[in-house]
């Protein structure tokens, strides 16, 4: 395929289509903005395909997360998604960045402000760039950007490693991933989320787009495929991995072995999108442990359980496309945001944040940032939960016992600390909750421990040997720190 190279920025900012059936028009040769990094593509015989197949798993492991030495925490911020949908446009991500620096977000740790599906027209542009709506975001996504880096905040953005992103109004990356990658740098991107939708249509939409490789990737090659352009940019981008959910299932047992996950991506989705409601917000913290040995995490590299759910009381509907209008491009459904269906009280807000923190997923604000207010608020706002979370040591939270409703989950921290969360997940009685310095892995087992509750914000005493949480109520927690000291009264 012979190809173009010019500089196509103001091209792709303006996003002014030279033909707008780009992706329909399958003999059109596209334009591809290349960097003196970038070489051009080569095209294979077919016979050649599975020596080059071998050849890039040998040597794609130069890792996006030990190469753009970020995330050594795991990520914080805003996603638009599971409260507005597809309803985002730049008033909105202002609005939205002006309410996180109010009401004390940003103090607390949380800088990513993300957009979700839905951003871009249906079209590429013709030097196939995607193109910004211009109903909503008609100053362009580098304007925004620098407003964003201004306020002090990142810039997260979308896409889907697929022919088009998950709600099908827009195309996604795959085949472009070179051409989005550098995009998305020069308008200044510092996280992007990337799904998997539509990557079974690769063959068909995008069969002579400019892509990097002359076959349909599988996809345990389209995550490493964007990693590598983009690193190819030279600009730090956090990237989001959204993995296919039957791929994770090779991951169970310990002994697969799925470490090279995280030699691509800073994180990674362990599961569906988040639904509100604390029946749902808890079955992605005891799903992500199935695989939490397998595919392991840790600085630069972290299981993402996806956005939380607190202070949202907003859910999705699968809504069927009966007027034939062709909007599904071959789906058979699409999500609809609704209002109610969730919601959580402040008991189980405080449950679930802990949970998230504990075990070290990044925390994505899934609310409504703009009117989240009294406990929900508050409950983002707990710097002593926020700071397991951020613990430069990074290890896991592990459950280490379950009886029934009851949960207990521990973790180390850098300076010797323990954390615990000792979980009542019944929904009719409370509950007297035990935990011993054995399970929680405190050596030697009778040694005096300063006990802190992390929601009361207060010292509770110095134990030895072990604690007990007296009446945790349904659908509750308490969260603990654990440290020595020998100084304070002991009781037994």
């Amino acid at each position: 395929m012979e190809e173009e190279h010019k500089d196509t920025r103001a091209e792709a900012e303006a996003g002014e289509p030279e033909n707008n059936g780009c992706l329909k028009d399958r003999t059109k040769t596209i334009t591809r903005r290349r960097s003196a990094k970038t070489p051009l593509p080569t095209i294979l015989p077919r016979s050649q395909h599975p020596a080059l197949l071998a050849v890039l798993l040998v040597h794609l492991p130069l890792t996006v997360a030990l190469r753009n030495g970020l995330d050594l925490v795991p990520p914080m911020g805003w996603s638009n998604w599971e409260s507005t949908g597809c309803s985002v446009s730049e008033d909105l991500i202002k609005e939205a960045a002006a309410a996180m620096i109010d009401k004390g977000l940003v103090d607390a740790g949380y800088r990513i402000v993300g957009i979700d599906d839905c951003w871009a027209e249906k079209e590429r542009n013709a030097t196939g760039h995607l193109v910004p709506s211009k109903a909503n975001f008609s100053s362009g996504m580098r304007s925004l950007g620098d407003y964003l880096h201004s306020k002090g905040l990142q810039f997260g953005i979308y896409s889907s490693a697929g022919a088009y992103c998950c709600q099908a109004t827009m195309p996604g990356s795959l085949g472009y991933e070179w051409i989005d990658a550098q995009t998305f740098a020069d308008w200044g991107v510092d996280f992007l989320k990337y799904d998997g939708c539509f990557g079974e249509q690769f063959a068909d939409v995008l069969k002579d787009s400019p892509r990097r490789f002359p076959f349909n990737p599988p996809p345990i090659l389209k995550y490493p495929l964007m990693a590598e352009a983009l690193n190819r940019t030279g600009r730090n981008i956090s990237y989001l991995c959204n993995f296919p959910w039957t791929f994770w299932d090779l991951y169970k047992d310990d002994a697969d072995g799925g470490e090279w996950v995280g030699e691509f991506c800073n994180s990674w989705r362990t599961g569906g999108d988040a639904q509100p409601g604390f029946a749902n917000a808890l079955s992605y913290v005891t799903g992500s442990e199935e695989y939490a040995s397998a595919v392991p995490s840790g600085p630069g590299r972290w299981n993402h359980l996806d956005s939380l759910e607190i202070g949202n009381n907003r859910s999705f509907d699968v809504v069927e496309d009966d007027d034939g209008d062709g909007d599904e491009i071959g789906r058979e459904s699409r999500w609809r945001l609704r209002d109610g269906g969730g919601g959580m009280n402040e008991g189980q807000e405080q449950a679930i944040f802990s949970l998230f923190a504990l075990v070290k997923s990044p925390l994505m604000i899934g609310a409504d940032v703009r009117t989240l207010a009294g406990h929900s608020l508050e409950t983002y706002l707990n710097k002593e939960v926020i700071a397991i979370n951020q613990d430069p040591l990074g290890k896991r939270g592990r459950r280490v016992r379950q009886d029934g409703d009851v949960q207990v989950w521990v973790v180390e921290l850098a300076n010797g600390d323990t954390a615990a969360v000792l979980l009542n997940g019944g929904s009719e009685q409370t509950v007297d909750i035990q935990l011993s310095w054995t399970e929680a892995g405190i050596e030697p087992p009778k040694t005096p421990m300063v006990v802190r509750d992390l929601w009361q914000h207060k010292d509770i005493g110095t134990f030895e040997g072990s604690f007990t949480a007296k009446d945790v109520d349904p659908e509750s927690a308490v969260v603990l720190r654990l440290r020595r000291d020998k100084l304070m009264p002991t009781f037994v």
